[in-house]
């Protein structure tokens, strides 16, 4: 649980959550839930609302992941 809560944790030391990877997650678990019920054929799922999620999802995931590699300027 520890793991999970620190994966969507913006800022260790500020016990923040990140709103960019909250979202991702929600569109990831949605995505997936999406493939599955595709896969069963419960539904029909439409392609284009499909490959959206997933860009969505790896968008938010992306851009909270970036800051991480291209920090901004130090204060001096």
């Amino acid at each position: 649980m520890k793991f999970l809560k620190d994966i969507l944790m913006e800022d260790l030391k500020d016990k923040k959550y990140s709103s960019k990877k909250v979202t991702g997650m929600i569109g990831s678990l949605l995505a997936f839930i999406a493939f599955v019920v595709d896969g069963f054929h419960f539904y029909a799922i439409n392609g284009a609302m499909f490959d959206s999620l997933l860009i969505f999802s790896a968008t938010m995931l992306g851009v909270s992941t970036l800051r991480r590699f291209a920090p901004g300027q130090q204060k001096k």
